[in-house]
């Protein structure tokens, strides 16, 4: 496994040969100038730097314009995450808790 760490950044590829990035976000006030193709752009590189073959991303359902700018940048769906809110969920991840029947 190689795993590679900056600011807060940690990429690491297994034997499975892929990567998850995960909570990549640009600032509302900023969005829609090309920050997060930029973003995308360092993840992959440095994934194939460390000779990962699949980059993975997860997103919360209903967020269209965050599915079309994974799509636009040559994602696609591969499945559906299944989550659940546990005690401390409600202050951390409201989007998860409003979801729960």
């Amino acid at each position: 496994m190689v795993v590679r760490r900056v600011s807060g950044w940690a990429l690491s590829c297994g034997a499975a040969k892929y990567i998850e990035a995960d909570n990549v976000v640009v600032d509302n006030a900023v969005r829609s100038q090309g920050i997060g193709g930029k973003m995308m752009a360092w993840i992959e590189a440095e994934a194939e730097r460390i000779e990962c073959a699949v980059v993975r991303i997860a997103m919360v359902l209903g967020r269209e314009r965050t599915h079309q700018f994974y799509a636009r940048n040559g994602y696609f769906d591969d499945g559906l995450l299944m989550v659940k809110a546990l005690s401390r969920g409600a202050a951390e991840f409201p989007e998860y808790v409003s979801q729960q029947v």
